[in-house]
């Protein structure tokens, strides 16, 4: 197996599999807020994300081996992101989700830990790995693939969570001025 699909693997299994198995035992609930079949742009797009990363990752795994362009580079860009995502879900906690529920009372906005620097970081760290994994791949057709679908899903989901937590913050602070 080759080094690409080894960090794709050691980001993507604990990332899409195991935390959500630990957020379950750990929290209670399920951390999966969107539903099947998506009903909304949003959960559409976190759907066709969960296709990019199967696809992705049966396409590094089952594929041909990459001729990289940087595999040192792109190892340090690939480990950025990783630890950039670890970060983000830990400083979540229970408030992590894949996914938007508008009527889940439970989430709060948070500010701690990269959310300090960063709008969205675990988006961000996705578009670092995928970098990374470009080099390491010598930026054939899979790294494209899952490169430029990191982009399109940061700014899809990015323009949404934005919005819908301002929503909420002119909601709270209607809330207060009443009556």
């Amino acid at each position: 197996m080759s080094l690409p699909a080894i960090t794709w693997l050691c980001y993507a299994v604990p990332a899409y599999l195991l935390w959500p198995v630990v957020f379950r035992f750990r929290y209670g609930r399920s951390p999966l807020a969107d539903r099947f079949p998506p009903r909304d742009l949003y959960s559409t797009v976190d759907f066709l994300l969960a296709l990019c990363l199967i696809g992705y990752s049966a396409w590094i795994v089952l594929g041909p081996p990459p001729a990289p362009i940087s595999t040192a580079t792109g190892l340090g860009l690939f480990g950025t992101g990783f630890l950039l995502r670890v970060w983000a879900v830990i400083s979540l906690g229970p408030h992590w989700r894949i996914g938007q529920d508008t009527h889940d009372a439970t989430t709060s906005f948070v500010s701690t830990g990269p959310y300090r620097f960063l709008d969205h970081p675990i988006n961000t760290a996705l578009i670092l790995v995928a970098i990374g994994q470009s080099l390491m791949t010598g930026l054939d057709a899979r790294a494209m693939f899952l490169l430029a679908f990191s982009v399109v899903y940061f700014f899809a989901q990015a323009g949404a969570e934005s919005r819908y937590w301002a929503q909420r913050r002119r909601s709270r602070a209607g809330r207060a001025d009443g009556p």
